[in-house]
């Protein structure tokens, strides 16, 4: 009896003990689970049940950054930019429903940020990149923000806030122009109907503020043709300074009447209002240039904006003269490189584009037939010699009418002995100027021609001097040129005295000289006389020269007897 007493306790014991139900419940936040156990540390979550540890949340070092467009590190009026961060877990738990939350402690106006983006979960050990973005309104001033940056998660293990401070910078406007163009044809010197050509355009930003969707649009005239297929051009950004060199190959065909042609370029930008339009016209006929030209990029330095340009103001906008004078030759020297005799320290800087501009001046402007114009860049002795006994051959052949323009750009020498002045082809040693060109004798053969009138422009010097320091800058030696009588109908009209240099107008690229004679036959499309273009010539340049070069050069005009005084009311056109 008592064994089965004891029997039956056991049972009710047992019964007792493994037979009681578990009481569980959930709280509000629905991450942490209540039982019938004692309460777990606060940082344990049960999530379905399962015991989870907390996530640890940090910004990984040097990983905060800000972004913007335009790379001056500013957020900018108008300008979208980002502050990026990554974001790490090191922890053992899951870091969840994370939200960023941002606080701008400056109080700036004119920012749009999001305060609160969600991030989602982050599991233990994963790395999450964080980007907010930041825009800069319209009425966005100079001043200094100041972000406080902190990512919340849902049980409170976020991070310790970081902080960026970032400038802003209140709007600037751009300002889009057409600053230079330039007419170019490889097939003809001329601008003629069926004939390719080229109009080259330089567009820059001059303004101080960046541009966006630039576009350059070019409507083209009835019975004319693009043919690069670029009548619309879309530059994205143009910053402060930045400049871009445009090409479009025109035609016009047989139904083009107009003797001139209007290219009118409208531009735009982003905002619609910081653009200038601009009208080319150019007119049939007139000579062009088969030498495609090239810009050299000029940016900002300390928002100094330097307006490019792609060819000086007198290479463009060549008055155009209907009227030829058939009686009337042209010959023109250039000689710049002088590298094969000598060295290229001594090389005369610009003398082949003088040359080729004083070409165009005398075809478009002087009434020269393109036919009776000699044109030489470079000239070996040889060549020199040829073609001045040529051309004064045919002035005695053309009769008592016959006219001369001599134009030359180059080096000059005297003789260390004689003092006597020589031109210096690019192949002749100064050392030896047996085989240089005797300028008295290339006066006596024109002369001699029985011409009605000769002209010589001469952009080089005598005195040992020159545009590179010249041919006896290394002796630092200097020699005042023989002056020579002069006969026949002549008049010189010389860069400088016989002790001074020729010098260089860098900003131009042309002779200092050679510049103002063009500028000056630009501005009267030749009426003028003789007289008025010498004084003109000795007040500018000898202006010009002692402020840009900080060196005296005096242009000199000499006379033979023959003509008197009547040279001065002769007329260069």
């Amino acid at each position: 009896m008592k064994r089965i007493f004891f029997l039956l306790m056991a049972i009710l014991f047992a019964i007792t003990v493994f037979g009681q139900k578990e009481i569980t419940g959930t709280s509000s936040s629905s991450y942490l689970n209540i039982t019938k156990d004692p309460p777990k540390p606060p940082f344990l979550e049960v999530v379905s049940g399962s015991l989870q540890k907390p996530p640890f949340l940090e910004v990984v070092s040097g990983s905060l950054q800000f972004i913007d467009s335009d790379g001056n590190n500013k957020i900018d009026a108008n300008e979208n930019t980002r502050i990026r961060f990554e974001l790490k877990n090191t922890g053992s738990g899951a870091g969840l429903n994370l939200t960023t939350d941002i606080k701008e402690k400056n109080y700036v106006s004119g920012l749009t940020f999001d305060t609160g983006k969600s991030l989602g979960t982050l599991q233990p050990g994963a790395t999450q990149t964080v980007e907010i973005p930041v825009s800069g309104k319209m009425s966005l001033q100079d001043s200094k923000v100041a972000f406080e940056i902190g990512v919340k998660e849902a049980n409170g293990f976020g991070i310790d806030p970081v902080k960026i401070e970032i400038e802003t910078q209140a709007f600037i406007n751009p300002d889009i122009k057409i600053v230079d163009y330039s007419v170019t044809s490889e097939g003809a010197t001329t601008l003629q109907k069926k004939r390719p050509f080229k109009v080259q355009v330089l567009v820059q930003n001059i303004g101080q503020g960046r541009a966006e969707n630039v576009k350059i649009n070019l409507p083209v005239p009835e019975n004319m043709y693009c043919l690069s297929d670029n009548n619309v051009v879309t530059i994205e950004t143009l910053a402060p300074g930045a400049s871009k060199l445009l090409e479009y190959n025109l035609i016009a065909n047989n139904n083009y009447m107009a003797n001139s042609i209007s290219l009118k370029f409208a531009l735009t930008e982003r905002y619609g209002k910081y653009t200038e339009d601009k009208t080319i016209t150019l007119t049939m006929n007139q000579t062009v240039s088969n030498a495609k030209l090239i810009v050299q990029g000029k940016g900002k330095k300390e928002k100094e904006i330097v307006v490019g340009s792609l060819t000086s103001v007198v290479d463009k906008n060549i008055p155009f003269n209907t009227i030829k004078n058939p009686d009337r030759l042209a010959l023109i020297i250039g000689n710049e490189n002088y590298t094969g005799s000598i060295n290229s320290e001594i090389n005369v800087e610009y003398a082949r584009n003088d040359a080729e501009i004083f070409r165009q001046y005398a075809i478009n402007c002087l009434g020269v037939e393109e036919r009776n114009v000699y044109f030489f860049t470079d000239a070996t002795a040889g060549l020199m010699s040829t073609k001045i006994e040529l051309v004064a051959k045919l002035l005695s052949k053309m009769g008592s009418d016959a006219e001369l323009i001599f134009y030359y750009a180059g080096h000059g020498f005297p003789d260390e002995s004689t003092r006597v002045p020589y031109l210096i082809p690019v192949d002749v040693n100064a050392t030896n100027l047996d085989a240089a060109i005797k300028l008295s004798g290339i006066y006596k053969q024109f002369s001699q021609s029985g011409a009605k009138r000769i002209t010589v422009f001469l952009d080089a010097c005598f005195s040992g001097g020159g545009r590179n320091q010249g041919l006896l800058a290394a002796r630092g030696v200097k020699i005042k040129p023989k002056t020579g009588t002069l006969d026949g109908n002549m008049v010189v009209f010389s860069a400088s005295t016989g002790e001074q240099s020729a010098l260089p107008y860098d900003i131009e690229k042309h002779g200092m000289f050679t510049y103002f004679l063009l500028k000056k036959l630009q501005d009267t499309k030749g009426n003028i006389t003789y007289d008025e273009l010498s004084k003109y010539l000795e007040s500018k340049v000898s202006l010009e020269s002692l402020r840009v070069n900080g060196k005296e050069q005096d242009p000199e005009v000499n006379v033979s007897l023959d003509v008197g005084d009547v040279w001065k009311l002769w007329k260069i056109r």
